[in-house]
């Protein structure tokens, strides 16, 4: 997790940035923001950098429009370039709104050199102007236009759990069908399935239906990444804790999956009779909490 960072460093280079292209910014902040307390427990931490500047970032979905964002920026070489970091919300069409970090200023600057950092965020960010918060897109590079822009790298991090939990609920009232997925009856799979293939830029399924092959593939891909986030695909999953549930997290037991829907509750199409609805969380035994995430870039 983050940590806080002590003694940062203010600016020494107000007008190093006046023009950066790789950023398509008009305005940089040279000075540290007031630092942030990390998120305790975010939906998602990455990293993201290139050689010489490491950003880290913290997101915790909130909901279809909201999220919380907290990030970190290092200098990690004594080259005597600045990292910069850019941080932008979009929706599921590409628009977007980027985060201002002070007054107009949409990029942000590490000057001080080898080691010197800076963090801010931590907020609730309901970015004005667009639908829905589709994904997360940061971009961090080394070096100003005029130091000469070393490397460059941008990550998308997506909001597939919570939209997907959206569209689930969209569909309360439908009858239980086994093996149905929608659009008119879902048994609990079906209803999983159905609704993370409406989020827009979700990869698919491919060949996962049954409740046991979507435990399965959540358990393989937590096992391949969970001792190291660096590298998530556009589609994958990390393993959460009881504790660490979020609202739509997935939750398995033997023949069943739902999504968590907050309050120890879990919604679910549950059975012919009961239809789609909500229940304890701990009905029965869980096999294991899981978080689908997509990181690209």
């Amino acid at each position: 997790m983050l940590t806080k960072t002590p003694g940062r460093r203010r600016r020494s280079l107000p007008a190093l940035l006046l023009a950066v292209p790789v950023f398509l910014a008009t305005s940089v902040a040279m000075a540290t923001p007031a630092s942030a307390a990390p998120i305790d427990n975010p939906s998602l931490e990455i990293p993201v950098g290139c050689p010489g500047a490491r950003a880290v970032i913290q997101v915790e979905w909130e909901g279809t429009r909201t999220a919380k964002v907290h990030w970190e920026l290092t200098d990690t070489s004594s080259d005597g370039r600045s990292p910069l970091i850019k941080i932008a919300a979009r929706d599921d069409s590409g628009n977007g709104r980027s985060w201002v970090f002070r007054n107009d200023e949409v990029v942000f600057g590490v000057d001080g050199g080898y080691g010197a950092s800076a963090s801010g965020g931590g907020m609730s960010w309901d970015p004005a102007g667009i639908a829905q918060f589709n994904h997360l897109e940061v971009k961090v590079s080394n070096g100003t236009t005029e130091q000469g822009t070393e490397c460059s790298v941008t990550k998308k991090t997506y909001n597939y759990t919570r939209l997907a939990y959206q569209y689930a609920l969209n569909q309360d009232g439908k009858p239980y069908v086994l093996g149905a997925d929608g659009p008119d009856a879902f048994d609990c799979s079906g209803l999983v399935k159905f609704a993370y293939e409406r989020v827009v830029n979700f990869p698919g399924w491919g060949g996962v239906r049954s409740s046991a092959q979507q435990y399965d593939w959540a358990r393989s891909e937590a096992n391949n990444n969970n001792a190291d986030l660096t590298n998530l695909k556009s589609r994958d999953a990390i393993r959460v804790s009881r504790s660490q549930l979020k609202v739509g997290d997935l939750v398995f037991y033997d023949g069943h999956v739902g999504q968590y829907a907050g309050g120890g509750q879990l919604y679910s199409a549950m059975s012919p009779a009961s239809g789609i609805g909500y229940m304890s969380v701990d009905y029965k035994s869980p096999l294991g909490y899981y978080r689908l995430v997509g990181v690209t870039g």
